[in-house]
């Protein structure tokens, strides 16, 4: 499956909004099924905007909640250390 450059923006403007694949196929117009078997390609250019939307998402969201632990909110904090023993338990 080929996808243009507008598509490719806008598969990973929808990953960044936690849409699930068959969301993002739905609104791009194309086969489900061939953007499943896309996204399961680490080397196809849908995997690479899929996942790059939903990194930098998960990066915003990260800063938020170690901008808020820093100012002491006590739910952020915890879910900063959580983010932590995970990122360490990868080492």
């Amino acid at each position: 499956m080929k996808l243009t450059a507008e598509q490719l923006t806008e598969l990973e403007s929808l990953a960044s909004y936690f849409f699930t694949p068959d969301e993002c196929a739905i609104v791009l117009s194309i086969s489900t099924d061939d953007l499943e078997i896309a996204l399961e390609d680490d080397t196809h250019p849908a995997y690479k905007a899929y996942q790059r939307g939903k990194l930098k998402s998960k990066l915003e969201l990260r800063k938020s909640i170690l901008t808020l632990a820093k100012q002491g909110s006590s739910p952020a904090q915890t879910m900063a250390l959580r983010l932590l023993d995970e990122s360490e338990s990868l080492d």
